[in-house]
């Protein structure tokens, strides 16, 4: 059911400075992106629902309810995913086994998908538009209306994926191990062991799609795609945050949450191949990047929506 509300949120008090806005958001928020108009789509575990939401107002402008209480299910709604298109939002519902995927700017459900057995912490759509992967025990690969799975890549219980901008390469992490896919054929093309001693639990290319990036819960991992040395540093991610926990904010800045530990700072920024840049001490589960405001949008399961103002790009030679 899909629902016109254009109800405003409630401002939330903040010392912040680096804090444009704030505002409670029950529900328990998780997964969070953003559409081709500017339009925030954030998921709430407890009523299992989507809200779209106007960030420049603090209005909620359409509310969909993908599950009521009465029924015995489980939606956490882990990651939201927009196509390029932007005429489609891919929701993972994780332990639900399920992924939603909703129509575009309206909210009506297109259709679900569901894999018995397997929680669902990622749907991520083919920048060109071929397929939709979804992220269970294995890698599920769907035709990109999510009609039909084409094949399921050989890749035991995967923990993060990742696609490239020009939609060439796919990244697959898990058990100590990096595949790499061409990703219009879904053949392997490489394979390598990648020693992090904890999950891959968010990942991305960045710098011009020549480096990846990989976060475990308390290391950054930077993997060159050519010549060059994987390089690390250490991070404290916020306890059970999502896969949409980092995001790109440039070429070679990846902004991040991470809870308070030792070391670190507000937005405290490195210089090896891509810079990342901590929001500190944000107790975040997911975070989006909005180019054309220069904001960090950023969902707490405490009930907070907050943008905040993001450094400048580092300059690169």
């Amino acid at each position: 059911m899909s629902l016109h509300a254009q109800s405003a949120l409630t401002p939330a008090p903040t010392r912040d400075s680096k804090v444009v806005r704030r505002w409670s958001l029950p529900g328990d928020p998780h997964g969070i992106t953003q559409g081709s108009d500017g339009t925030l789509y954030i998921g709430l575990a407890q009523p299992q629902a989507v809200v779209a939401i106007d960030p420049a107002r603090g209005t909620i402008k359409r509310k969909v309810i993908l599950d009521s209480a009465e029924i015995a299910a489980t939606k956490e709604l882990v990651a939201l995913r927009v196509n390029a298109a932007g005429t489609r939002l891919f929701v993972a519902n994780g332990s639900d086994e399920s992924v939603t995927i909703l129509a575009l700017p309206d909210l009506g459900v297109v259709r679900e998908i569901t894999i018995e057995g397997e929680p669902i912490r990622d749907a991520l759509p083919d920048p060109k538009g071929r397929y939709l992967f979804l992220l269970g025990h294995r890698l599920h690969v769907y035709d990109a209306n999510g009609t039909a799975e084409l094949r399921a890549l050989g890749f035991d219980e995967p923990t993060a994926m990742a696609i490239n901008a020009g939609g060439s390469t796919l990244a697959v992490f898990g058990n100590n191990r990096l595949a790499l896919y061409d990703a219009k054929t879904l053949e392997e093309i490489a394979s390598d062991r990648l020693e992090t001693g904890k999950r891959v639990e968010a990942a991305f290319f960045a710098a011009g799609d020549r480096v990846l990036v990989a976060l475990t819960a308390d290391a950054l991992y930077q993997i060159p795609l050519g010549k060059g040395a994987v390089s690390s540093e250490r991070i404290c991610l916020p306890e059970g945050s999502g896969p949409q926990i980092a995001a790109l904010a440039a070429p070679q800045l990846v902004l991040f949450a991470e809870q308070r530990c030792t070391g670190g700072g507000a937005f405290s920024a490195a210089q090896p191949l891509v810079a990342p840049a901590s929001l500190y001490g944000v107790n975040a589960y997911a975070v989006a990047y909005d180019a054309r405001a220069n904001f960090l949008y950023t969902t707490e399961r405490a009930g907070y929506l907050t943008i905040y103002r993001v450094p400048r790009a580092p300059v690169t030679h």
